[in-house]
């Protein structure tokens, strides 16, 4: 708008062949200018050596696995993996970021369990080097911040909640195993207690 407004100001002040001169000084200006890809003081934390068609891919990318970083859906998660994300997310390459996109392709559960270190982290994940990295800077906030005597021992559950159904049926299972355990027990003791009365 603002640009319309001069150009229209400049036709009313100056005649066509002052406004065509003006005109010509503005774009040898514009062409002398450095470009934001040559800038030699560019304080990008990124390279931008590749052009601007793949920084925008990038941006575009980076900006995608932000949100998915910080919209889980699982408050702990979200704190977890957002916070490190917003901060290592746009100094990452675009294949750094096609790696982490695959981390966050797992089941919300799963990655929890994985990065707290409820259970052992697949080979596929082990292999990958933003999970490693996700997972160094969750065991520093662990440490930090774990007192050692509210911790859960090594491999057992800190939270449930996507598994309480399957959980009560195995616990029922489990209660019945014990039932049928111990009536076996009853059931030899009055065997031998026959034995030794005969």
């Amino acid at each position: 708008m603002a640009l319309r407004q001069c150009f229209a100001t400049a036709l009313r002040a100056f005649g066509i062949a002052e406004l065509q001169c003006a005109a010509a000084a503005v774009a040898t200006r514009h062409a002398a200018a450095p470009s934001i890809i040559t800038a030699p003081s560019c304080s990008c934390p990124y390279s931008t050596a590749a052009g601007p068609e793949n920084e925008a891919e990038r941006r575009k990318l980076a900006s995608k696995l932000l949100y998915r970083s910080k919209q889980r859906g699982f408050l702990e998660l979200d704190l977890l993996v957002g916070l490190w994300a917003e901060e290592k997310l746009p100094m990452m390459t675009i294949a750094a970021l096609t790696e982490f996109g695959a981390v966050l392709d797992e089941e919300n559960p799963d990655l929890f369990k994985w990065l707290t270190g409820q259970l052992p982290t697949p080979p596929h994940l082990a292999a990958n080097q933003q999970y490693m990295a996700l997972k160094s800077h969750v065991d520093a906030q662990l440490s930090d911040n774990l007192h050692r005597a509210a911790a859960a021992a090594a491999g057992r559950d800190w939270v449930r909640g996507w598994d309480d159904p399957g959980r009560q049926q195995q616990q029922h299972q489990q209660q019945q195993q014990q039932q049928q355990q111990q009536q076996q027990q009853q059931q030899q003791q009055q065997q031998q207690q026959q034995q030794q009365q005969q």
